[in-house]
């Protein structure tokens, strides 16, 4: 059964994210549904959650375990109409804006690890994924989805953590999360909207996983070793290689030098 949350608000912000909210039960994703609803022609901020997914994805195709009423199995619809170029930062963005709702203190140690989870003590929190509906050169629409370990659960990898290890909220709390997450990224996508890329960015020196020390980044057959050295206005992550420093748009991050690697 959906439920959909009114507000009774006629003064909100012209992008108010997390308005209204859909609730649901068992879905395969919240990606999915919010996808549906964007093609029903939604409004933007139109935010989809669930209680459990039975098919949640994460990047390359894997499945986001989403165990009853154990996480935030969430999806937001965004109409950014830019150009595909500017709306790169978005991903990062999200990771940091996760990190500003769940640590805003930074006690917690959260970090983002490029390009898209968020991780605490080499252990993952969230996972961040966004599907892009492009036409020409511009995002017409988006949908952000994200899952977030609330308490544990043995059907999660070992190497899973939750917000109660932490000692933080749980699943009683999520609809306060959620409206913390929703402010904290409303914030981040107005800035790559309006192309501030420095405020959408902000304090990425702070989260970055890694920052100095090799990785390697796997796209496809090709990898490439080198050391972090920063981010990109674009989110690109920037290492530095014995053949210099490079741009890396997209790929798969893991420490340390893995063999074989070659610079693509």
């Amino acid at each position: 059964m959906v439920h959909l949350d009114p507000t009774g608000n006629s003064n909100l912000p012209d992008r108010s994210l997390g308005v209204p909210v859909v609730r649901m039960g068992t879905v395969a994703s919240t990606m999915d549904v919010a996808r549906d609803l964007d093609w029903l022609g939604a409004a933007e901020g139109t935010t989809v959650v669930a209680a459990r997914q039975t098919r949640g994805r994460g990047r390359a195709g894997r499945i986001w375990q989403s165990p009853h009423a154990t996480g935030l199995y969430c999806s937001i619809l965004l109409r950014p109409r830019i150009p595909s170029t500017a709306f790169q930062p978005m991903s990062i963005a999200a990771g940091l804006a996760l990190c500003d709702a769940l640590d805003p203190e930074q006690c917690l140690g959260l970090q983002i690890k490029w390009p898209n989870d968020v991780i605490v003590d080499g252990g993952k929190l969230a996972g961040i994924l966004i599907a892009t509906n492009i036409a020409g050169s511009s995002v017409e629409s988006a949908v952000l989805g994200f899952g977030l370990n609330l308490a544990p659960d043995p059907c999660r990898p070992a190497h899973a953590i939750s917000l109660a290890d932490l000692g933080g909220a749980t699943s009683d709390t999520s609809a306060d999360l959620l409206s913390q997450i929703t402010r904290a990224l409303q914030s981040r996508y107005e800035a790559v909207v309006g192309g501030d890329t420095d405020r959408a960015l902000r304090d990425w020196d702070d989260r970055l996983a890694f920052l100095d020390e090799k990785v390697t980044i796997q796209d496809g057959p090709s990898a490439v070793t080198g050391r972090i050295i920063g981010l990109s206005s674009s989110g690109s992550l920037i290492l530095q290689t014995s053949a210099g420093p490079i741009s890396i748009v997209s790929g798969e991050m893991t420490r340390g030098p893995r063999l074989h690697a070659k610079l693509s």
